[in-house]
């Protein structure tokens, strides 16, 4: 190891882990007023206290999926959220148990170890930047933890080959205050990034190269992102301010998301101008990976399955702070901030709302400003009296009934005016705030809530820290059982990396107390029908896989992968609704192609005339066509997404070298369609933007401004 690099003993280690090992177990509960979900997990309970499992683009599930890390910001004499107070956490999904790790910040994954690392932030140490804070890397195999860097504050993650964690030294009041380097983490060698500026710092988890995110605000054709070689060289806009948003890197790096919308992506190898694809039918604000597959795509309560286009929503995170009107915005301090884990099967996020226990309901009849009276489904659970939250509007009420909220206060303590619309769900705002208890084992406040609620007597300032939580999105992929070479061959699921291993099913029976491991080689004595079901490292189980009939002993083997001669699609060609040969069909004047999933059924459908593609349906679970593609020539000039109700969402035109010239996006009004928001492109270059929001706004590119034009 290169000076300065250490190994920390693992006796010392050990007495990190025992000393910081929670009783608490994760608490498993339903959650069926918030949206369709398997089940969800408390993982930390601590109202006092924020838990905060990584901003959205950055991710907190380890690469098998077994565990997930987290900062608590703990209390600390008076240094109550300080980056002094705040410990490092990892919770082992396998075994139920949560360990402090370290005091630190930024905890962070590699792309494929399961090697976690954080900036030890301790300032009595020495001084910053040089003992005072250093790069850690825990491997949680091994448990080897070793002292990587000193100097290090802020850390970013790891390139696609975990050859370099990247992050940076903070030297304050200085001109630059963050100076960027990369660390090889095989020797813990710094290498300086002179020319790279800007924060997250986030490699592509497939591809050479890495974003870090600007602030250029008064430049609509400058920076939000760029885009970097690894080696901090060859800076290129990844985004103008002028499409500004939440951003992330798609699972598998073949697209930057765009979030604050539709799903919608940038290649990672097309930097600025180029063209922005819409990618699915739903939207989503904060835009996070869901699965290393680049198949999914997760929001605060949305997913969606990049195959389709489709989408569906999970939950509502029910997080926010209720500010008095006319203070900023700080939602740093409740963002969900959700990050889907390595199969797409679950999704973690945080919330200041407790899922399990607090009351929620929905109001049933809208309620104008001047209305006494609330309509909601049930106003059980809720006080007798007291106040309620309509998204960040606190309303007093004087008593209840089974379905009403009567006798209103709207906008107790000075909170903003929000309309109570049919639908809305309504959380108690007693639920939201601390017991006299909890608060009185805090010295005061957080400095981000007595920023925002300067009043200290204020039962705002009250308002419950975040905690952790994890809900479960989907079912593992089913793994697949075949007869091959005389043997029966356990496959698993397209999405594989959470897998932990197999129960086995004889005759609708399962035979297996423990899980079968992938590499693993056994008899099966008795014949008759056999299934597999996967189970992940948390103890998620799929679907059995479909049933395989065996008429004699035999040997079973257990892939760790898909083999070289199996697919989960075939294609079928179809003639005048018979089934022909490819080549019969490249003669027919008309021929439809149907992707045919090996579970899933027809996934894809597509149109062709004399052998050339005109048209392609991607069909999403009930064989409905959500994305819908059009073609001249063979090349793509219209592309279309459709929700499950027909109704077109999006429409995009593409000239025949591949460039989209307009971008639209549809909503309904009493179910006739109108143009929402309408982007037009010259080359991937945005000329000119109609929206109707605030009553219909056009903008032009001007030069380098991006000009609104006045009405006539």
């Amino acid at each position: 190891m290169k000076a300065g690099t250490r190994t920390v003993s693992m006796m010392m280690l050990m007495v990190i882990g025992s000393t910081g090992l929670l009783l608490a177990q994760r608490e498993r509960f339903e959650t069926p007023l918030m949206g369709p979900n398997l089940g969800v997990w408390r993982i930390t309970n601590d109202p006092a206290v924020r838990d905060h499992a990584n901003y959205h683009n950055t991710q907190c599930w380890s690469p098998d999926g077994r565990y997930l890390c987290y900062t608590h910001w703990g209390i600390r004499d008076d240094n109550y959220g300080s980056k002094s107070s705040a410990q490092i956490h990892v919770y082992d999904l396998q075994k139920d148990e949560d360990r402090h790790v370290d005091q630190g910040i930024h905890p962070r994954w590699a792309n494929t170890h399961n090697w976690l690392f954080y900036s030890r932030f301790n300032p009595s140490a020495g001084p910053l930047p040089e003992t005072g804070t250093a790069a850690m890397w825990l491997d949680l195999d091994t448990g080897k933890h070793t002292l990587l860097a000193a100097g290090i504050e802020g850390i970013g993650e790891t390139d696609a080959t975990d050859t370099w964690l990247y992050g940076a030294r903070r030297f304050r009041g200085e001109t630059p205050e963050h100076r960027m380097v990369r660390i090889r983490i095989r020797d813990g060698h710094v290498e300086d990034l002179p020319e790279v500026t800007g924060s997250q710092r986030l490699p592509n988890p497939r591809h050479p190269v890495f974003f870090t995110r600007h602030d250029h605000r008064n430049e609509p054709f400058g920076a939000t992102r760029y885009f970097w070689d690894l080696d901090g060289g060859n800076r290129r806009i990844g985004a103008p301010t002028v499409q500004q948003c939440h951003m992330s890197w798609l699972g598998n790096g073949e697209y930057m998301l765009l979030g604050n919308g539709l799903v919608r992506g940038r290649r990672w190898d097309e930097p600025f101008p180029s063209n922005v694809h819409f990618l699915a039918s739903v939207s989503m604000g904060d835009i996070s990976p869901c699965g290393r597959s680049g198949r999914y795509v997760c929001g605060d309560s949305t997913v969606a399955d990049l195959r389709s286009g489709d989408g569906w929503h999970f939950i509502d995170p029910l997080s926010i702070i209720c500010y008095p009107q006319n203070v900023p915005d700080s939602s740093g301090i409740y963002d969900a901030d959700p990050k889907g884990s390595p199969d797409g099967t679950k999704v973690c996020f945080v919330s200041n709302y407790d899922l399990k226990d607090a009351p929620l309901t929905l109001i049933t009849e809208n309620a104008s400003a001047k209305d006494d009276v609330l309509h909601v489904e049930s106003t059980e659970g809720f006080p007798e009296s007291g106040a309620l939250v309509v998204r960040r509007e606190v309303v007093g009420y004087e008593r209840k009934t089974a379905t009403t909220f009567e006798g209103l206060t709207r906008q107790l303590y000075d909170t903003m005016y929000v309309n109570a619309n049919e639908g809305r769900r309504v959380t108690s705002f007693e639920a939201r705030c601390m017991t006299d208890e909890q608060w009185a084992r805090l010295p005061g406040a957080t400095s981000s809530m007595r920023n925002s609620i300067d009043d200290p007597t204020s039962p705002l300032i009250r308002q419950r820290q975040t905690d952790v939580y994890v809900v479960v999105i989907r079912k593992p992929d089913q793994p697949h059982m075949r007869l091959a070479g005389g043997e029966v061959h356990l496959i698993p699921g397209e999405e594989h990396y959470e897998t932990f291993g197999y129960h086995l099913v004889h005759n609708g029976r399962r035979i297996t107390d423990t899980p079968v491991r992938s590499g693993s080689t056994l008899q099966l004595a008795n014949p008759g029908e056999y299934q597999a079901v996967a189970v992940e490292w948390s103890g998620v189980e799929s679907d059995p896989s479909p049933p395989l009939r065996v008429t004699r002993a035999v040997k079973l083997r257990v892939f760790a992968d898909a083999p070289e001669d199996f697919s989960w699609t075939r294609d079928r060609w179809l003639v005048a609704g018979g089934e022909v040969s490819p080549e019969e069909a490249a003669r027919a004047a008309e021929a439809v192609r149907e992707i045919v999933h090996l579970h899933d059924g027809v996934i894809h459908r597509e149109w062709h005339q004399r052998g050339v593609m005109v048209r392609r349906h991607d069909l999403n679970a009930d064989a409905k066509a959500i994305r819908r593609l059009t073609y001249k020539n063979g090349k793509l000039s219209l592309r279309e997404f459709y929700n499950p109700e027909g109704e077109r969402v999006s429409q995009e035109m593409f000239t025949p070298d591949g460039y989209i010239t307009d971008s639209i996006r549809y909503r309904y009004l009493d179910d006739r369609a109108y143009e929402y928001d309408h982007w037009y492109y010259d080359r991937g270059m945005p000329i000119r933007r109609v929206t109707s929001s605030g009553g219909g706004q056009e903008y032009v590119k001007d030069g380098d401004d991006w000009v609104l034009v006045e009405k006539k």
